[in-house]
């Protein structure tokens, strides 16, 4: 992806200032249901994501999840 074409995707969609927040599984886990309910899953063996992706400080994390905050 070349410079810029993330905040120009960002943009086309309307978002000029976000904030996305990524959580670890174990964080994840520790939140009740209705904040457990914003985020989005991410499988960290999934095929589509580039080379073997390993989170730092947990190298068997299976798991992240996303919220995008407008």
């Amino acid at each position: 992806m070349c410079p810029g074409s993330k905040s120009k995707a960002a943009a086309e969609r309307g978002l000029l200032d976000f904030i996305v927040l990524i959580v670890q599984e174990v964080v994840y886990n520790s939140l009740s249901p209705s904040y457990r309910e914003l985020f989005t899953e991410i499988d960290l063996k999934d095929k589509s994501l580039v080379g073997d992706f390993q989170m730092m400080y947990d190298n068997d994390a299976r798991y992240i999840y996303f919220h995008l905050l407008e």
